[in-house]
């Protein structure tokens, strides 16, 4: 048996008071993740409201709150090569990485034994689309480049990520672009699950459940988005997050295999995918790359990326976490992904031409 994709649709009735009380029938759609314990939830009826939940990014505010805090930017050339932290000469020689107009060096505050923030591009302030496949790619390649350098001194330190907050909403404290890598002795939570549950899936079938994610939804088409190289795009049947769009590394079981190809075309894909969520209205994003074992080569675990758009960025916005996401794990969906892919398959195809 192939890949479930496995939904149940529900259609209560109640009386509706902005429509004198008539009856009204609403459908409740929910879409299980096929690998994980996790669910999303659609309301037809609330696609046309995302204006609500998500308001009208102000790029104009955005542009004012960088202006604003241009000056005292510790990312910003020439202060991010000259006062940033540093790391030990016997860990890194020169203190930081340092790749194109991106710049690794320690986080002041880290979150896990090894935490490193990368400043991506000189520019102070970039919108979605200014995201370049070659400032992606040299963003992500200083993270994978930390994490080789991390397990070469400490092999206890099995787990890796590379993520990014784009902007305040998604949890950003600085407006200049800027990517994380962090490493630790244990799993974080989500990965420590998807390592688990693809672990289990490999076991009981013999076969690579990411590798039958590619093949299942290539054949159906409508959430496929494109390929570029070995790395695979889909829009997700059952959302981690809004709008959530997977890139998968295919046949690369491990951070070794994981070649300056593949970061490129990774790169290309996040490239056109911010370019269509922009298009959407949305200016904010989160991504996490999550990688197998440190060390390691896994046949059951594909490396792969999670992007996903975030709250729009106005005066008194909303957050867009409440406690169906937060305390319940689950996920609202307000654009459906088989729509979302529908527009995005031009940033692709542009990107591939």
């Amino acid at each position: 048996m192939g890949i479930e994709f496995r939904e149940e649709k529900h259609i209560k009735t109640f009386h509706n008071p902005l429509n004198n009380f008539t009856p009204e029938s609403q459908e409740v759609l929910i879409r299980f993740d096929p690998l994980l314990d996790h669910f999303a939830v659609f309301n037809p009826a609330l696609e046309d409201k995302v204006r609500l939940f998500f308001g009208k990014h102000d790029w104009t505010l955005v542009e004012k709150v960088a202006q604003a805090t241009k000056e005292a930017c510790f990312m910003c050339p020439p202060k991010v090569r000259e006062i940033t932290p540093r790391y030990p000469e016997d860990f890194i020689p020169e203190g930081r990485l340092v790749r194109g107009e991106c710049t690794l060096f320690p986080n002041l505050f880290p979150i896990s034994p090894r935490h490193a923030v990368i400043a991506v591009g000189e520019a102070h302030f970039r919108k979605l689309d200014e995201f370049s496949p070659e400032l992606v790619a040299d963003g992500l390649a200083l993270g994978l480049d930390f994490l080789r350098l991390v397990t070469d001194e400490d092999p206890a330190m099995r787990f890796g990520c590379v993520c990014a907050n784009f902007l305040p909403p998604a949890g950003a404290s600085l407006v200049h672009p800027h990517f994380q890598v962090v490493a630790n002795k244990e799993a974080f939570p989500l990965q420590h699950r998807l390592l688990e549950k693809s672990l289990a899936h490999y076991s009981r079938t013999g076969k690579n459940f990411w590798e039958e994610l590619i093949t299942e939804e290539r054949a159906r088409g409508e959430r496929f988005l494109g390929q570029f190289g070995r790395v695979v795009f889909l829009a997700s049947f059952a959302p981690l997050g809004s709008n959530e769009i997977l890139g998968l590394i295919e046949g690369a079981g491990s951070l070794s295999e994981i070649t300056r190809e593949d970061i490129l075309d990774l790169a290309r894909g996040i490239s056109a995918a911010l370019k269509g969520y922009e298009e959407m209205g949305y200016g904010t994003f989160n991504f996490s790359l999550f990688l197998p074992p440190l060390g390691e080569r896994t046949p059951w675990f594909t490396p792969h990326l999670r992007l996903i758009t975030r709250q729009n960025f106005y005066e008194n916005y909303r957050t867009d976490d409440y406690f169906l996401q937060r305390q319940l794990a689950s996920e609202l969906i307000l654009t459906p992904p088989e729509k979302m892919a529908q527009m995005m398959h031009k940033f692709f195809k542009q990107e591939a031409s």
